[in-house]
């Protein structure tokens, strides 16, 4: 708190707030992708129009309900349909990967507890969500509901454990109107007042993998002092050429 008072960062703080958390969900397939019909793309599901209205009511459930009824926003994506060495290296399999956002305080309780000693009331909570995932996802993919060798989700504090996102986000920070306004936007770039110090990735940019790749050649910029974005349009010319 110290530092960000020293140099000034407690007005830009206060105009961001971190992303919503995610629970991902990793499942095991028998079957390759020719036999399954997997393809390498990937979907996103909603079960409605008004996403505003389905998320708040999704997120001002108690984790008891959480997975009573629909979940409004899935990802669905196939990541061993996408690798063309997957089958010499797993014959015979596939994986699928299901994703959502959550609410943090969902899982919060836990969030000091060891990884895979988290109890009982954790593991139902976390596979009622999985369930109902899963239920949501087959319905688009029904051919796959009986193939399952592998089931298990990670949760928010999951995401805090292994990637350091502190409140299980994804995103990074939330996209909502105010990050986006013109002065956050000035604020918020790769080079700090803090001496050496660099921010990179989603959080100078925007959402997912895109976002993450520009955030990084904006920090490149910075840190290089060199303009790497006429670097990698002059790369591309070269590797068209040696087509």
């Amino acid at each position: 708190k110290q530092v960000v008072l020293k140099h000034g960062l407690d007005g830009l703080l206060s105009k961001v707030r971190h992303g919503a958390g995610a629970v991902s969900l990793f499942v095991g397939l028998r079957g390759t992708k020719e036999e399954l019909g997997l393809k390498a793309q990937n979907c996103w599901t909603f079960t409605g129009n008004d996403h505003d209205a389905m998320f708040e009511e999704y997120t001002s459930r108690s984790p008891e309900d959480a997975g009573k009824s629909d979940i409004p926003l899935l990802f669905v994506s196939f990541p061993s349909a996408k690798d063309p060495s997957h089958e010499q290296r797993y014959p015979g399999k596939s994986t699928c990967v299901v994703i959502t956002l959550c609410p943090y305080e969902w899982f919060e309780k836990w969030e000091n507890e060891r990884v895979m000693k988290r109890g009982q009331e954790y593991q139902a909570l976390k596979m009622s969500l999985a369930t109902r995932m899963w239920e949501q996802a087959c319905r688009l993919y029904p051919h796959i509901k009986d193939r399952v060798e592998y089931f298990d989700m990670g949760t928010p504090i999951t995401n805090k454990h292994y990637i350091g996102s502190p409140r299980g986000e994804i995103y990074g920070l939330d996209h909502n109107m105010a990050r986006f306004q013109a002065d956050v936007v000035i604020q918020l770039r790769s080079e700090t007042p803090i001496p050496n110090l660099y921010l990179t990735g989603q959080d100078v940019s925007t959402s997912s993998f895109g976002g993450a790749l520009y955030g990084s050649l904006f920090t490149a910029n910075v840190v290089l002092n060199r303009n790497v974005f006429s670097d990698v349009i002059n790369l591309r010319g070269m590797v068209a050429k040696n087509k």
